[in-house]
């Protein structure tokens, strides 16, 4: 979408990259209820289940204003609003996904791979049950 609106393509490019991102975003969301819905465990269970829902919850809230502003992006766009010169709104919307893509990647690896069992389950076998 910021490529199409830097090369002065106002018709169909940025339309299409904003409300294909602004689906991922709504998807992204949804799983993360889904996942919510069916954890066998809650806030309140252990300290793992509040870091978890913390975590996560912090970040699906990101999600939700991010996908907030993009829809506003595509609103301003759509009222011709944005030029290829003249587009601040749009691209620190653009900067602010990178970071909440970024604070995933981070989270991810930490809550699902590190806590949430895949890689210390490795270590757990490796060191045959002596962890420390």
């Amino acid at each position: 979408a910021h490529k199409s609106l830097r090369l002065k393509d106002y018709d169909v490019g940025p339309f299409i990259g904003l409300v294909v991102t602004i689906v991922c975003g709504t998807v992204f969301f949804l799983v993360q209820l889904r996942e919510y819905y069916w954890n066998s465990y809650t806030i309140a269970d252990s300290v793992y289940g509040s870091v978890f829902y913390l975590l996560t919850g912090f970040h699906g809230m990101h999600v939700v204003v991010g996908t907030i502003w993009l829809m506003v992006s595509l609103v301003r766009l759509w009222r011709g609003e944005f030029s290829s010169q003249r587009h601040f709104g749009f691209e620190a919307c653009i900067w602010y996904w990178h970071f909440v893509d970024v604070v995933w990647v981070a989270l991810w690896c930490l809550v699902y791979v590190w806590f949430g069992g895949w890689l210390y389950m490795w270590w757990f076998k490796m060191w045959d049950g002596d962890v420390y």
